[in-house]
């Protein structure tokens, strides 16, 4: 099969590196390197900040379910009938009663405040994991109620200074009327067990017994709310409202997106931004090939007259030249997406390669939850890169192109 002429021709352009055409050649060459270098940047960057956001929702869901639907007034009785039936929906795939809300932890002169939750121990370990994180001490045993045990997370107990075994006051934002006032409510409990998931969280949640937390509160035997973990993380904004239809009128369902949505919000815009900014160095290879085929029009022009001469169309001196600045877009990509794919998979494994060479560390575990550099590549993402520098390539040559197809012959030849 023949290669079109304006195809042959544009390559050739693209690859001659002699005479006059040397200096041409090397400006190509390094707009060449800035789209690999643009291409992957992005891939390798927007992978590790995937694999943050994930590293992140694996952590913080680990403690949080993934959604709460709390009772009509912060009071769900009856709640055994409720929690059987939504277990029984197949999109549920864990249910437990909660009591709690936010409290304060009081040890010798220390104040911090938590988010307290009462919670049945067994049924617990259906929607959150935190008995698999436990990391000094025991998790709450089931026959735990009555000795007002609370397990907290490792950072809030290097901020209160208590260890295994020692006592807190767990202060709440209600009020017990007695003949000498009102005074806050509060009540002694013994630290158990501390556990680490990695997360903030670790500074801000605390565990009780459902049965301490229902004295605590004052419930009896009803509770504020269940606690839900689903089959699909990412339909709970739809599918909690529905499930809390079939609970008394005026339960409010609240999924993770809710809870936590500051949180996710914050690492979607920042993984935006980086975006954005990366974005400009493709864009900076853009501007290049702008550069090197205007120069190529200029220094062709003698060639251009002598192909309109021999039959050329404008339309085929335009594709000649379309065809030249994108080998140059063509060729960056292909190079940036072999380097940038496997280096996005395995960045991890390269980062820690360099800090054993090195003898640095890129993440203190004094200071950072994470450790390691995580990736997570997503196909959908360097789809995205490889549109966005194909279209940007395209873009950059129409200018150019069509000031070549506007070249008269015999005023370019006047002068040759």
């Amino acid at each position: 099969m023949a290669v079109p002429l304006y195809l042959r021709i544009g390559i050739r352009y693209f690859r001659r590196a002699s005479g006059n055409d040397r200096f041409l050649s090397l400006v190509s060459w390094f707009s060449l390197l800035g789209m690999l270098i643009g291409v992957v940047s992005l891939i390798v960057v927007m992978s590790v900040m995937n694999g943050f956001e994930r590293e992140l929702q694996q952590r913080v869901l680990s403690v949080v379910p993934h959604g709460y639907i709390e009772g009509p007034q912060r009071r769900l009785a009856g709640w055994q009938a409720y929690a059987n039936s939504l277990a029984d929906d197949p999109q549920v795939s864990g249910v437990a009663p909660y009591v709690g809300g936010k409290a304060m932890l009081a040890v010798f002169k220390r104040l911090r405040g938590v988010s307290l939750y009462g919670i049945d121990p067994e049924q617990e370990r259906g929607v959150s994991s935190v008995a698999e994180h436990m990391i000094a001490g025991a998790y709450l045993s089931d026959d735990g109620s009555g000795q007002y045990q609370i397990i907290i997370g490792d950072i809030l107990a290097r901020q209160l200074g208590v260890n295994i075994g020692d006592g807190l006051t767990v202060i709440l934002p209600k009020v017990t009327v007695t003949p000498f006032g009102l005074y806050p409510r509060e009540k002694e409990f013994t630290v158990s067990g501390v556990f680490s998931a990695g997360a903030q969280l670790d500074a801000t949640s605390a565990f009780i017994h459902i049965r301490d937390a229902q004295r605590l509160y004052q419930l009896g035997d009803d509770v504020e709310g269940l606690r839900l973990q689903l089959t699909d993380m990412f339909a709970a904004p739809q599918l909690l409202p529905v499930l809390a239809a079939q609970l008394p009128e005026g339960s409010l369902a609240v999924s993770w997106s809710d809870s936590q949505g500051s949180l996710f919000q914050a690492v979607k815009m920042e993984k935006q931004m980086v975006r954005l900014l990366l974005l400009f160095i493709v864009l900076i290879a853009a501007f290049n090939i702008v550069s090197i085929l205007s120069m190529a029009v200029s220094a062709k022009r003698g060639s251009i007259a002598v192909l309109r001469t021999m039959g050329s169309t404008p339309g085929s001196i335009m594709a000649i030249f379309i065809v030249y600045g994108m080998a140059t877009g063509l060729i960056g990509l292909g190079l940036g997406l072999l380097i940038g794919v496997p280096l996005a998979q395995n960045v991890g494994g390269v980062v820690a390669f360099i800090e054993q060479l090195s003898g640095m560390q890129l993440f203190n575990p004094q200071v950072y939850f994470i450790t390691h550099l995580p990736s997570h590549l997503q196909w959908s993402d360097v789809a995205v890169v490889s549109g966005f520098a194909l279209l940007l390539s395209l873009l950059a040559t129409l200018y150019p192109a069509w000031q070549a197809s506007r070249v008269q012959p015999a005023e370019a030849l006047r002068y040759e």
